[in-house]
């Protein structure tokens, strides 16, 4: 690990969505399966069901276990990889939240506390006491889900803190009440999910048959309300129109991915109610992989829907505030970066690289996930170098960059040194080859027919006249770079271009 910069091969983001996705579902089984646990401890005693009473039992040392030590554990992770990564990002939180965190931190201190005395508690309080500390935990619980949940969703959607930074305007902000019904509902859900799974370890007898079957209820049904609410939900993100989704090419692939965890995760659940005696160990395991690959998908959506920023209109992921976009327009990005190395001083390719951890890494790798070498191994020093100063202009929406005509030929210099000398061709196909070179000039910043389209633009115009144009893109606009392919390049680009005008006309006819 390097300080102040920390640099990871799969990219910072990634190992954050990986410790973040896993503490996210055990945190939420943690709210529903402490109502689980008291809800079905008060069942038993009402029936009589002394099984059933054994069963919560040794089902809560499970949970102490998962949710208390795993979950505590991966909690300190996410703080730990969130202030290595964007250090902005969680001052910023800390800052504008630190009362709303201090209170977090009382609830969980309660959950921790009623946690265990529940647990030991079986064979050592009498009945009212033991079921009133189950209650507390729970309460506790889903107090912190609420709390926290104030603070993801201010970060999507803040606004009118914008304008005020009030704590309560942020808090309350637009997204807040449909996630704290997305959040509660999938909490139940989760809690049935691996209630579903400590049954499998249960002999094969009736008791099971009829716990499975109750444990499967809390699946479906509070999906239903997940579902209602992702509705709620997506109503009140107006910025998530169709253009944008088109923008942020991953955002429609995760918003089906989390459609289609809910039905898979659904349809796994109907299994235990319909034929419980037929649940086994291994469909439990593929419903657990199911509800977590559903959640993913969920928070994924959530961060994609956020970019270019940490905290939407006010922080870029590079930890530039909105405010500062003057001021770094103009003194340079290496005025606003505090850890340079002297040898940058003499050496660009040194500086380059400085600037590159400095305002890249953050969301980028050379050669994982978000990697730059793909396209760099097809771009000049020209190119490369017409493009920086307008990266807020790509379809990628990534945040702006103002760097000096010395800082661009710096970063420039250093991107291209990390290719191979000899760049990569085009495939030989002319039809596949024609969709490369449009994804790497075009592309970047416009799609064939849906966000900032390009098709019907070319309607109607022949192999000359895209040739042409291509001459003039740098003189069109301030945020169009001009065109610098190679001659091969440029030949398939326009036969692409001028393919895309054909089946645009004849579309209109």
């Amino acid at each position: 690990m390097n300080y102040p910069v920390w640099e990871l091969a799969m990219g910072g983001g990634v190992l954050i969505a990986i410790v973040s996705i896993l503490h996210v579902f055990v945190s939420h089984f943690a709210v529903g399966g402490g109502l689980w646990l008291v809800w079905t401890e008060i069942r038993s005693r009402r029936t009589g069901d002394d099984r059933l009473r054994d069963s919560v039992k040794h089902h809560s040392r499970f949970f102490l276990l998962l949710t208390l030590v795993f979950g505590a554990i991966s909690g300190v992770g996410i703080w730990f990889t969130i202030a290595l990564v964007s250090p902005q990002a969680i001052s910023n939180l800390v800052h504008a939240y630190v009362w709303g965190w201090a209170m977090e931190w009382v609830f969980f201190f309660v959950e921790i506390g009623a946690a265990l005395v529940y647990y030991y508690g079986w064979e050592r309080l009498d009945r009212r006491t033991h079921e009133i500390m189950g209650w507390i935990y729970f309460i506790a619980a889903f107090m912190s889900l609420v709390i926290i949940n104030g603070i993801i969703t201010f970060m999507l959607t803040p606004g009118g803190w914008l304008e005020n930074h009030g704590f309560w305007t942020g808090f309350f902000n637009p997204t807040y009440f449909p996630a704290t019904a997305i959040r509660t509902f999938g909490s139940f859900a989760i809690a049935g999910i691996f209630t579903l799974l400590t049954a499998t370890w249960l002999a094969r007898d009736e008791f099971r048959a009829r716990l499975v079957r109750w444990n499967a209820l809390w699946v479906i049904v509070p999906l239903v309300g997940v579902a209602l609410s992702a509705v709620w939900y997506r109503a009140q993100v107006p910025a998530w129109d169709e253009a944008l989704l088109g923008a942020i090419v991953v955002l429609p692939l995760v918003a089906r991915l989390f459609q289609l965890g809910l039905v898979v995760t659904a349809v796994l659940a109907l299994f235990p109610l319909l034929l419980p005696k037929l649940w086994g160990r291994a469909p439990a395991v593929v419903l657990v992989l199911a509800g977590l690959a559903t959640m993913g998908a969920g928070e994924w959506l959530r961060e994609a829907g956020r970019k270019p920023y940490t905290i939407h209109g006010y922080l870029y992921s590079t930890g530039m505030r909105v405010e500062q976009r003057a001021e770094f327009a103009e003194n340079g990005m290496a005025a606003g970066t505090k850890w340079l190395s002297p040898a940058g001083a003499t050496d660009t390719v040194r500086r380059g690289r400085d600037l590159y951890l400095a305002w890249c890494q953050p969301c980028h790798t050379e050669t994982g996930y978000n990697g730059l070498v793909p396209y760099l191994a097809h771009w000049d020093e020209q190119t490369l170098t017409s493009l920086l100063p307008r990266l807020e202009h790509m379809r990628a929406l990534m945040p702006p960059w103002y760097g000096t005509e010395d800082e661009n030929a710096a970063l420039a210099a250093y991107l291209l040194s990390r290719t191979p000398a000899a760049k990569t061709t085009l495939p030989d196909d002319p039809v596949a080859g024609g969709r490369r070179a449009f994804d790497l000039s075009c592309g970047l910043c416009h799609t064939t027919s849906g966000y900032r389209a390009l098709a019907e633009s070319f309607a109607g115009m022949d192999t000359a006249e895209i040739d042409e144009f291509l001459d003039e893109t740098g003189d069109m606009a301030d945020g169009m770079p001009a065109y610098y392919g190679t001659g091969r390049e440029r030949e398939l680009l326009v036969a692409h271009l001028e393919a895309l005008g054909v089946a645009a006309s004849e579309g209109s006819e």
